[in-house]
């Protein structure tokens, strides 16, 4: 009998594939909207509020990471005719304790445009460069999270 190694490397990279697939999660270059949970719900009811709050605010469901207490959403494009002018954006939602174990729940909209020079309604062919993030998405992201909790303003 004869063992091959292949299925093995196959069944490892197509394991690998979802941890490649969104940002960089420790990319805290970024601007993040907060908010303190008082009190905080349990943390299932956090994360099934994050996919409610994420479809609310405009955004597909991505991937949720519960072992980290992270949903990321799918990109939003909106592709234009002009060159510069078409964008994406991908909404983040996470929540964490802090050192005086305080319940937070953070939101970040990663913002790109579409630098393609020529075929500019073509998301296959588009070449994404990083902007500023989306401050006022990230801050109704988080306000959908708050209503969805039922927490006051």
């Amino acid at each position: 009998m004869r063992f091959s190694v292949l299925p093995l490397l196959l069944v490892l990279f197509v394991t690998s594939l979802p941890a490649c697939s969104g940002p960089t999660l420790e990319d805290e270059t970024g601007r993040w909207t907060e908010r303190v949970l008082e009190p905080a719900p349990p943390m299932r009811d956090i994360m099934d509020a994050f996919e409610w709050s994420m479809v609310n605010a405009g955004f597909a469901l991505g991937e949720r990471d519960d072992s980290r207490h992270t949903l990321t959403s799918a990109w939003d494009l909106q592709l234009q005719p002009f060159r510069n002018k078409g964008r994406r954006w991908q909404g983040i939602l996470r929540v964490e304790k802090n050192a005086e174990g305080e319940t937070i729940v953070k939101s970040r909209v990663i913002q790109e445009k579409n630098v393609t020079q020529d075929d500019t309604l073509d998301s296959g062919e588009a070449d994404w460069e990083r902007m500023e993030d989306d401050m006022i998405r990230s801050r109704i992201l988080l306000q959908h999270l708050v209503s969805q909790l039922h927490l006051a303003g």
